[in-house]
């Protein structure tokens, strides 16, 4: 945390929740979310046949400890076959084990030592298991296609629409318990304001994280990373 002359500690980052808010990420949101990305990554190589969800969850945790993280701000969720369907915070790693042909989910909430938060979600598929990667490959596609439109300061509910329309076309159905494709995330608070849903007409600032869950042809799939809504456009961060 940077410190004052007169011994104050500040925040390194002051969250600015309209259109004057920096036009890029703050580094520390970043280094972060790179650090989620990796921890998704390790978890996704521990992801093998006869590896437990426990097994997984490990994987992660030792990935972030040796990068300094300390702590996450909700479980480190990993859902493996029929878990990756229901993979939620209210359900922890169980010892359910991969099959040769399977899938596992996993999303991470690490929290770096200067305070950020971050969120990010891989699946990992082992064997032919044709279904989940077909739909892996097609959900990351329309994920990326919408949000390469998305608008700085555009209502949430206008993205869940324009992502729900798309999902619904290429024959997904959507996942989520709490029927939204996302929430914002700022250090110190997930869902500040609220989430990615049909009735959050929240302009969008700042970081959120966009993560559809979805069904097709019995598999289970979802993509998550974290988008910058600055002053000038929405990037990936």
């Amino acid at each position: 945390m940077p410190q004052l002359a007169d011994g104050r500690i500040v925040p390194p980052w002051t969250y600015r929740p309209g259109p004057d808010v920096s036009v890029l990420p703050p580094s520390g949101l970043v280094t972060a979310q790179e650090i989620a990305r990796g921890a998704a990554a390790a978890g996704c190589a521990a992801a093998q046949s006869g590896a437990t969800e426990i097994d997984i969850l490990l994987a992660v945790s030792r990935w972030l400890a040796g990068q300094g993280v300390a702590d996450v701000w909700t479980i480190t969720n990993v859902g493996v076959g029929p878990n990756a369907h229901t993979c939620f915070p209210t359900q922890g790693p169980s010892d359910r084990a991969m099959a040769e042909e399977d899938l596992a989910m996993i999303d991470v909430h690490p929290i770096t030592a200067d305070g950020f938060w971050s969120d990010c979600t891989r699946c990992a598929i082992v064997g032919r298991a044709a279904a989940a990667r077909q739909s892996l490959v097609d959900l990351t596609a329309l994920y990326h296609a919408v949000m390469n439109t998305a608008r700085s300061g555009m209502p949430a509910q206008d993205l869940f629409g324009e992502m729900h329309d798309r999902m619904s076309a290429e024959g997904f159905t959507l996942l989520d318990t709490l029927e939204n494709i996302g929430h914002s995330l700022t250090p110190g608070a997930a869902y500040l304001h609220d989430f990615i849903d049909a009735g959050n007409d929240t302009p969008m600032w700042g970081a959120w994280a966009v993560e559809p869950f979805a069904e097709r042809d019995g598999a289970a799939v979802k993509v998550e990373d974290l988008f910058w809504f600055g002053r000038d456009g929405c990037v990936m961060i």
